[in-house]
């Protein structure tokens, strides 16, 4: 009996999953959202310049210490329209800061700050693989252009580099829920993190 009731529970929800692009058209086709989500930069690091550099080089970079980083992670905001129920095209735009300090051993007296700002602007695609009015199951993927400003200042030297790249982001698997209002959560890969939440209002 119980396998019974297991498996009629598998098939109502397999159905359930599958039957995506059943009932009534979705009123609500456009969507502004924020996300807020964690991400990993390969280059936060900047003790890698002390393998290359010189004997004296070391020396003197050994007076100094880095404080704590701070990191705003990547905060996102976006405008979808929804062109059918499985497919939805948005713009995105995401920022990523980090912050830091050097500071003199024993004193602790600031002698650099860090500051490094990523901004990021993509089209994405929205795969929507079971589209119900209050749950929305989807992935997605994007690219587009990243720049990046980064730099050493202190009260005798500035020192700054600018860069531009190819960004974008891969959403794996994104959850919403609500209508109107809604709240979203997504695992994925690239300039929104690889675990974002957030929430938003469609129209």
């Amino acid at each position: 009996m119980r396998k019974i009731i297991l498996l009629s529970v598998c098939f109502i929800i397999i159905s359930l999953c599958t039957v995506t692009y059943g009932g009534e058209p979705n009123k609500n086709k456009h969507e502004f959202s924020i996300r807020w989500g964690a991400i990993y930069d390969l280059y936060e690091n900047h003790d890698y310049s002390y393998y290359w550099s010189s004997p004296l080089e070391r020396y003197n970079s050994g007076k100094y210490h880095f404080g704590d980083k701070t990191s705003t992670e990547a905060i996102t905001l976006s405008y979808a329209r929804e062109m059918k129920r499985w497919l939805t095209l948005s713009l995105n735009a995401s920022y990523f800061g980090v912050f830091q300090r050097e500071m003199e051993n024993g004193s602790n007296k600031i002698a650099d700050r860090y500051k490094k700002h990523k901004i990021s602007v993509y089209p994405m695609v929205r795969f929507t693989y079971l589209n119900r009015p209050m749950i929305r199951l989807y992935s997605s993927v994007g690219i587009g252009l990243g720049l990046t400003k980064e730099g050493w200042s202190n009260n005798s030297r500035h020192y700054n580099d600018n860069d531009a790249y190819i960004e974008g982001q891969l959403t794996f698997f994104g959850i919403s829920v609500g209508k109107k209002l809604f709240v979203s959560a997504e695992i994925g890969l690239g300039a929104m993190g690889y675990l974002t939440m957030g929430g938003g209002y469609r129209f």
